[in-house]
């Protein structure tokens, strides 16, 4: 029989990898493999799974939409993976400008996914939402809008600091974009965790993938995806100011779509969690990180990214 195979997407930083997080927490036993697509050289978001209950695969280096016309990664992992795990599902999360429906069509028909095809069953597609930035999001972004359009199910993500304009806002754009999807939310408990694990791995009915718009890709210094986003990686050994990295960043403003990693602070010399999500810009202390690992998403200057990060470095507590 074919393993039942969800699609987890969502635009950067609504919150895929906390559901995917409360997911695999409450997977009871249940034996989930979870691929992770990254954009950008440096695999932060593997790092941030907690990959219970299930086998973690990370796809670092390219988006998927990018991958399934040009190369066998993905199917190659899945095929890969319920070999070695034989999991009861499969669960992809894609990064935050990736296109389900081109996965989708690529399975139906690509010979690269013929090694997957007869292996997987797609059963869903769920795209999370951040209801406190999502509108202004989906009004910007067509990637947004084409993620909603293939979707079963929305995951209304944020809704403890959504105000209720920013909530309003949010169905507004969805009851024109993707009606059909059924949209949920959960208690953040473990019965809501449970809950929200069984609608999320439910079978579902897909729609049939629209005809969609292409987009070129520029696979050069920085990873541009349809000539305006660039994913930059950033990593480095040494120290940095933390206030200063932070002021950086906000100068950036909505041009800095997505942000993720840790910085080691010269004060301490302790690894800080910095990350840019939605409307969020924050800094928590944590983690084991040994060295400064960035990766940026935007409409970015990357030379003048890493200029502004580099002025912010120092001594480690004083100490070379």
């Amino acid at each position: 029989m074919k393993v039942p195979f969800t699609i987890l997407t969502g635009w950067l930083g609504a919150g895929k990898t906390t559901a995917l997080n409360r997911m695999l927490s409450a997977a009871g036993g249940r034996r989930i493999a979870v691929l992770v697509n990254e954009l950008g050289r440096i695999a932060i978001d593997g790092r941030l799974i907690l990959g219970q209950g299930g086998d973690v695969l990370e796809l670092a280096g390219g988006c998927v939409c990018c991958k399934v016309d040009t190369k066998n990664d993905l199917w190659d992992g899945i095929a890969d993976v319920i070999a070695r795990s034989r999991p009861e599902h499969v669960v992809l999360e894609t990064t935050g400008i990736a296109e389900p429906a081109a996965i989708l069509e690529t399975l139906a028909g690509g010979p690269l996914a013929a090694i997957a095809r007869d292996k997987i069953e797609p059963v869903g597609v769920v795209a999370v939402v951040d209801g406190e930035a999502g509108a202004p999001t989906i009004d910007a972004r067509e990637e947004a809008r084409e993620q909603l359009a293939i979707a079963d199910r929305v995951l209304l993500s944020k809704l403890d600091v959504a105000p209720a304009a920013a909530v309003a806002a949010v169905h507004a754009r969805l009851d024109a974009i993707a009606p059909h999807a059924e949209r949920a939310a959960f208690p953040i408990d473990h019965a809501g965790a449970l809950a929200m694990t069984s609608w999320m791995l439910e079978r579902r009915t897909l729609r049939a993938p629209r005809a969609r718009a292409k987009h070129a890709h520029d696979h050069g210094h920085g990873h541009h995806h349809g000539g305006q986003l660039a994913a930059i990686a950033f990593a480095d050994d040494g120290a940095f100011v933390i206030d200063a990295v932070m002021k950086a960043l906000g100068e950036l403003g909505d041009r800095l779509a997505r942000a993720k990693g840790w910085v080691v602070s010269a004060d301490d010399g302790r690894a800080v969690f910095v990350e840019k999500a939605g409307a969020r810009l924050a800094a928590t202390p944590g983690g084991d990180a040994t060295r400064t690992e960035l990766v940026l998403i935007g409409e970015l200057d990357e030379p003048a990214i890493r200029r502004a990060l580099y002025a912010c470095k120092a001594l480690r507590g004083g100490q070379p």
